[in-house]
């Protein structure tokens, strides 16, 4: 339940206390002259028992209360006896009492079901002074105190709630702006919340966590930064060794050629495992993201798409591409890096597809109500990814059952849906229709 709600609730609390005190003391003032209308008759119910109906009537007239006006109507409802003036003798008593209880006389309350025990078939109505069926006057005087004592109690904590509240409340919703800040990965804006002790606490224990964080992330940072250099020169010198031996072996055995391939071969990759591995660094530290330029993303995929049609030529396998996006199509991105992601995709798609195979590359918009995306797919018809690994691909190093995870660090598609996400967009791996995978981006029309 959040904040707001609870203040609410007990502000309403509150303010019904002074009611329900009310309420209960009027009902048990009601209760109390009850019981003594009920005490006061009930030793004429005793004696009452042997006489006759009008004796017993008489009696009950004769011992009434003196502050106690009463009227008595016989089992034919006519008025036989009465002390109150809007009650008339002999008249209709039915009647009587209902035109009496619209306008009772003044200081008086018609009470009805507090009545003396009169024969059966007689009815009765009494009238009591206020004074009888209220409290005291003294009494008032302590009640309209409580109440006036338990109105400016109340006054006086409904503004002391509000004020912590709003405290509280300014201060846990800057503190939750600052913490989103920091797990998207913005680490180097401090967090500052002003607030009470605790919440003040709670900062610059966060604070000391996001520099912590950010430490963490340069000591990472410059580690895989200097490794990855260091791995790059031995192999530059690995490729030009291979390469310089393969002009040089004219006469080589086809084994040796062979040989010699798988060195470049494997050199190549390896080169690519090093790139990815800057990459990834790259992009999780958010240094790229400032350089962010607004691209025309269908004249971007059309030129892509043109590109990787020669590339999948070569290797036999045909690129489809329907790009059906409006001109002017202006979204903001890293162009090197959204090139790199959506590459990787083709490549994947490239690899797994068999030699005929077919890779589709599609974007088209869709709109929703109060939003509007361009939605870009790569699929192909490879042989597809299980329904148990489907949920992992983009988790970094992740080594699945599949065929389509058989090379590599498992650092490729953790590389995209980094580069995505940081974009603002959103990725999704999806089964083919009939066989092979999907991968579905959906980018934000118009976001800035």
């Amino acid at each position: 339940m959040k904040i707001k709600t609870q203040s609410f609730i007990l502000i309403l609390g509150i303010a019904l206390m002074p009611l329900l005190v009310i309420s209960l003391f009027v009902v048990v003032e009601r209760l109390s002259f009850a019981s003594r209308e009920a005490s006061r008759y009930e030793e004429l119910r005793l004696e009452g028992e042997a006489r006759t109906a009008l004796e017993r009537v008489r009696r009950v007239i004769s011992q009434k209360p003196a502050d106690i006006e009463m009227a008595v109507g016989d089992p034919e409802g006519k008025v036989i006896y009465s002390s109150i003036p809007a009650v008339p003798l002999g008249s209709d008593f039915p009647s009587s009492v209902m035109r009496a209880s619209q306008s009772p006389p003044n200081g008086r309350i018609l009470v009805f079901g507090f009545t003396p025990p009169l024969p059966e078939g007689y009815t009765a109505i009494v009238s009591v002074p206020l004074s009888e069926f209220l409290p005291s006057r003294m009494l008032n005087d302590y009640i309209l105190a409580g109440i006036l004592a338990l109105a400016a109690i109340l006054l006086f904590t409904a503004v002391m709630c509000i004020l912590i509240i709003r405290s509280i409340a300014k201060s846990v919703l800057s503190l939750e702006a600052a913490t989103s800040r920091v797990a998207s990965g913005e680490l180097d804006l401090p967090i500052a919340v002003e607030g009470s002790n605790e919440i003040a606490s709670l900062s610059r224990s966060l604070n000391r966590l996001r520099e912590e964080i950010k430490d963490d992330q340069a000591r990472r940072a410059r580690f895989i930064m200097g490794i990855s250099h260091d791995l790059k020169t031995p192999l530059a010198l690995i490729k030009g060794y291979a390469e310089a031996l393969d002009e040089e072996l004219d006469d080589a055995s086809d084994e040796a050629r062979s040989h010699l391939g798988i060195i470049e071969s494997k050199a190549d990759q390896l080169e690519g495992m090093i790139d990815d591995l800057i990459d990834f660094e790259r992009v999780d530290t958010g240094e790229w993201s400032r350089g962010l330029k607004s691209v025309d993303l269908g004249a971007f995929l059309r030129s892509f798409s043109r590109r990787v049609e020669e590339d999948a030529a070569l290797l036999e396998r045909k690129v489809l591409s329907s790009i059906e996006l409006p001109d002017a199509s202006m979204v903001p991105m890293d162009e090197r890096l959204a090139t790199r992601a959506i590459e990787n995709l083709v490549n994947n798609a490239l690899r797994y597809t068999a030699p005929g195979g077919t890779i589709d590359i599609a974007a088209r918009v869709e709109e929703r109500p109060g939003e509007k995306s361009y939605l870009v797919s790569i699929s192909d018809d490879g042989p597809g990814i299980s329904a148990e690994d489907l949920p992992h691909i983009f988790e970094p190093f992740y080594r699945g059952s599949s065929s389509r995870r058989e090379q590599g660090m498992g650092l490729g598609l953790s590389i995209v849906k980094t580069v995505v996400e940081s974009h603002g967009w959103e990725i999704e791996a999806r089964p083919g229709q009939i066989k092979g995978v999907s991968f579905v981006l959906t980018i934000p029309a118009g976001r800035l």
